[in-house]
């Protein structure tokens, strides 16, 4: 009793103890759900302050901040808030508390609050892991005595032949109740391996799986690489590293504990690769399903140009150890060389990829050249045995210097002249300006007879009537002239100025007429004196002729594209076409003529770029649209993004301009705006927004594609690759930086493309 008499008396002492509040942002979640659990103790006292961990039920704890503020003097105290972040993981009704807070000798404990869990079980393994890694996990064992925390390395295979796949993974165990306390995350430390061709690989980034060991939970986090042995014999495998902190009591600035663990140190067997069954062409290439394929571009050309193969290799396993083929090229080329590189990707946790082989070939002598097919031999993972892959071969056709290649479907000849269509000269013959004026004034004209007339009588006079006006006007204007002495220059600004105030006299006043014979009788003289450089006309003009006789020679000089196409020059003509195209971007036969020199040339991207800007000026052009079937699009997306309206923006432009002016017509012919007038109205309206939709269509940033090329991460050749585009498909093309243009390939396919691979279907690219 004395006691408590005392604890009672030093409480009063002391002032008011802690006071313990709870709050939920959400009192019904799904598993999987993040809400956020707060504790606010609010106390008169400023000591510090000592909280039990509530109960989590159905969570597990994320992440957790404190904060303190503590006010000193007599009206001081301290206000603590903890936030915690907890992920629901097992449905059903979960109690959050009591929470439970000692300061000093005072206590006090909260009400708990209720969060309902809704849903099926949750899933033990994260779906970002793949199957491979889930089932190392599954397999895997805790590590030998096992305490609130651990660290331990599994191995996928400890016997492998040389440069085969080996899996690394590191396991942190955390026992989930340690997990919750822990204020910073823990620090990981892989193995460390010599001997090998090291991967990192992505892991989940939160808790990958849930084990029971020892009636206890355990959550799981990992460390993933990906290893291959360069040499025979044991690789040892180094231990890994765990280090982390727990703090001693729950107060904000209390002190921690730090814990460092290692693994068990592991090793596996690289056995060296079996001497039976060895192709002569081994160079040491290691995989599973390896193919091979070579490509050659152009297909055809002249004798003495350069041609680009492309020897790629696809499959599973180590692709940047994948070693050159062993190519038998004929006499005929010099080959150069142009290095590798390599797109790497993860099917079912198994590396894989395609390796690209770049050698630039030159012909030196014409005809149908053969190029044998490449063999490529490896040792196959799966079988356990040496295999050999074959490509399909390529043939290139040779023409000799100065002669035209002519190994594919004829085009359709090339077209003299051309001017643009009826539809868009009529349309560009005005200003847009002038065009939304004649289509608003017929609705002006409606209002204005609709409004309620009145009648005015006002007297009004005609400026041009006016004799004075008319000549002051005519000093003025002889003194802008020039060419007057200067006493006459002020006698006759004087004079004009004399003149401009007598238009104001009253009535009948007897000066103006002789004010007015004064001014008649000073224009007549100085008529006479001649005009400021009318002397020098006849030398300027003289000089213009030369000029344009001079510039006629030089353009009857110039050899034209058709002079070059003739001659088989396609490459020259069609830049002249294309320069051509680009000064009068409105006429098809520019364009049409562009595509059918590229086609003939090899370049079928500039070909299909051309000739669908003149299908789209033309669209219903019969020899356009057989030029068309010539070269098709990589895939269907390709298609829809180059795909051509049966009509121009023109000719519908022109269409609703016809219905909307007849429309108005009507209406003011009946005064009135009802009936088939009103149908008129909106066809044109309707028509002239499909006009401007489709020209917005055609306007799209996009390129056609003019090989296969893959995308880069950044705008750098050894950026790593993000995907790959087909030769003749489309990109929409975004900000440019340098030589590379950042483009999207669609499918959720972005990156950096060179400029020199494309071919910008409306205009020239963007900066």
């Amino acid at each position: 009793m004395t006691a408590a008499l005392l604890i009672a008396l030093l409480l009063q002492q002391q002032g008011e103890g802690p006071q313990v509040m709870l709050a939920i942002d959400r009192d019904r979640v799904a598993p999987g759900d993040v809400v956020t659990f707060t504790i606010r103790i609010t106390s008169t006292l400023p000591d510090p302050i000592r909280i039990e961990q509530p109960s989590l039920g159905g969570f597990e704890l994320e992440s957790r901040s404190d904060r303190s503020d503590v006010t000193t003097g007599p009206a001081g105290g301290r206000i603590t808030t903890i936030q915690l972040k907890l992920r629901a993981t097992t449905p059903g009704e979960w109690r959050l508390g009591p929470v439970a807070v000692r300061q000093g000798l005072a206590l006090a404990q909260s009400d708990p609050v209720t969060v309902t869990i809704t849903g099926g079980a949750p899933a033990p393994v994260t779906a970002s892991m793949s199957q491979r890694l889930a089932r190392i996990l599954s397999r895997a064992s805790p590590p030998g005595g096992l305490g609130p925390a651990g660290i331990s390395v599994v191995l996928s295979d400890v016997d492998v032949p040389v440069g085969e796949q080996v899996d690394v993974v590191t396991i942190a165990w955390f026992e989930r109740g340690l997990r919750q306390q822990l204020r910073r995350a823990p620090t990981v430390e892989s193995p460390h391996i010599e001997g090998v061709w090291s991967y990192p690989q992505p892991v989940p980034g939160g808790i990958a799986a849930s084990r029971q060991v020892g009636g206890r939970w355990y959550d799981l986090f990992v460390l993933h690489q990906v290893v291959f042995p360069l040499t025979p014999g044991r690789v040892a495998v180094t231990p890994a590293r765990l280090q982390y902190t727990v703090p001693l009591s729950y107060q904000f600035f209390s002190q921690e504990e730090s814990y460092k663990l290692e693994s068990a140190p592991l090793s596996f067997l690289a056995n060296s690769l079996p001497a039976e069954g060895r192709d002569p062409a081994f160079a040491g290439a290691v995989g599973r399903g390896l193919e091979v394929s070579e490509t050659i571009t152009p297909e055809t050309g002249k004798q003495g140009e350069a041609f680009t193969a492309e020897i790629r290799v696809r499959g599973e396993g180590n692709v940047a150890l994948w070693p050159q083929p062993d190519l038998r090229w004929p006499p005929v080329f010099r080959v150069y060389p142009e290095g590798a590189h390599e797109q790497l990707t993860v099917l079912d946790g198994r590396l894989s990829g395609t390796k690209t082989f770049t050698f630039l070939l030159i012909a030196d002598s014409a005809g149908a050249l053969a190029l044998p097919p490449v063999r490529y031999a490896y040792f196959d993972i799966s079988a356990r045995e040496y295999r050999v892959v074959q490509g399909a071969g390529a043939l290139v056709v040779v023409a000799p210097r100065g002669e035209a290649v002519n190994t594919r479907v004829e085009p359709p000849p090339i077209r003299l002249g051309g001017r643009p269509p009826v539809a868009l000269a009529l349309q560009q013959a005005v200003p847009a300006s002038t065009w939304w004026m004649i289509m608003i004034v017929p609705a002006l004209v409606f209002l204005a007879l609709r409004l309620p007339r009145r009648r005015r009588h006002l007297a009004t006079s005609n400026p041009a009537d006016d004799p004075l006006r008319t000549a002051a006007g005519r000093l003025a204007h002889r003194l802008t002239e020039g060419g007057l002495l200067p006493d006459e220059e002020a006698a006759v600004r004087a004079l004009a100025g004399r003149v401009e105030a007598m238009r104001f006299a009253p009535p009948g006043d007897y000066r103006k007429g002789a004010l007015l014979q004064e001014a008649e009788a000073v224009l007549e003289r100085l008529r006479s004196r001649p005009r400021p450089g009318a002397g020098r006309w006849r030398q300027r003009v003289g000089i213009a002729g030369l000029l344009l006789l001079g510039l006629g020679g030089a353009s009857r000089a110039q050899t034209q594209p058709e002079q070059l196409y003739e001659a088989g020059a396609y490459r020259a003509a069609a830049e002249g076409f294309r320069r051509r195209a680009l000064d009068a971007p409105g006429v098809p036969n520019h364009w049409f003529n562009l595509g059918d020199a590229a086609y003939r040339a090899g370049d079928d991207a500039t070909s299909l770029v051309g000739w669908v800007r003149a299908a789209r000026l033309s669209p219903r052009d019969a020899g356009i649209r057989r030029a068309l079937q010539l070269v098709a699009p990589a895939d269907p997306g390709a298609a829809n993004s180059l795909w051509v309206a049966p009509l121009t923006p023109s000719e519908l432009w022109l269409l609703g301009l016809i219905a909307w002016l007849a429309g108005w017509a009507g209406i003011l012919w009946m005064r009135q705006i009802r009936g088939r007038w009103v149908v008129l109205l909106a066809g044109g309206a309707l028509l002239i927004l499909l006009s401007e939709a489709l020209a917005r269509w055609y306007a799209a940033p996009l390129a056609v594609v003019g090989s296969n090329d893959q995308l880069r991460l950044s705008p750098h050749e050894l950026a790593p690759a993000v995907g790959e585009v087909a030769r003749l498909g489309t990109v929409r093309l975004g900000p440019g930086r340098g030589a590379w243009i950042r483009v999207d390939a669609g499918a959720g396919q972005r990156g950096w493309m060179r400029r020199e691979g494309l071919q910008p279907i409306a205009g020239e690219f963007p900066r």
